[in-house]
């Protein structure tokens, strides 16, 4: 192989001519390949997936909180004996932000239920500064 023919391979496969001007670059994209109705459909497709994701979504994060209802919380918690009314309303506005624990609170026996109260009425009060 010359010189000049090893030249002309180069300039073959170099990105750029031999003259400075960038060549073509045919590696198709789908806007290439899809007539314009499908361009539209297929966007369609998409967009209709991901509102079926975001209400998926929505659907999973409703089921997973529970709505307590306020006057159960409060009955329950006035049940426990001897709390004074500031750890009474303490440990109603944690329990409605943690609906676990109050079903974790109506199964305990009567005499463990302040014990639990007051252990989390306390660690709650650390956590605010």
């Amino acid at each position: 192989m010359t010189m000049l023919e090893v030249f002309d391979v180069i300039d073959d496969i170099s990105p750029t001519s031999t003259n400075g001007q960038k060549r073509r670059n045919r590696a198709s994209n789908s806007s290439d390949i899809l007539p314009t109705k499908k361009r539209g459909a297929v966007k369609d497709v998409i967009a209709d997936s991901i509102a079926r994701m975001a209400l998926s979504f929505e659907e999973f994060i409703r089921a997973g909180t529970k709505n307590l209802d306020p006057v159960e919380v409060f009955a329950e918690v006035q049940a426990v004996p001897s709390l004074s009314e500031n750890e009474q309303l303490k440990a109603c506005a944690w329990l409605i932000e943690n609906d676990k624990q109050f079903q974790m609170l109506k199964a305990l026996p009567i005499e463990k239920k302040k014990s639990m109260l007051l252990m989390f009425i306390a660690r709650g009060s650390d956590l605010v500064c």
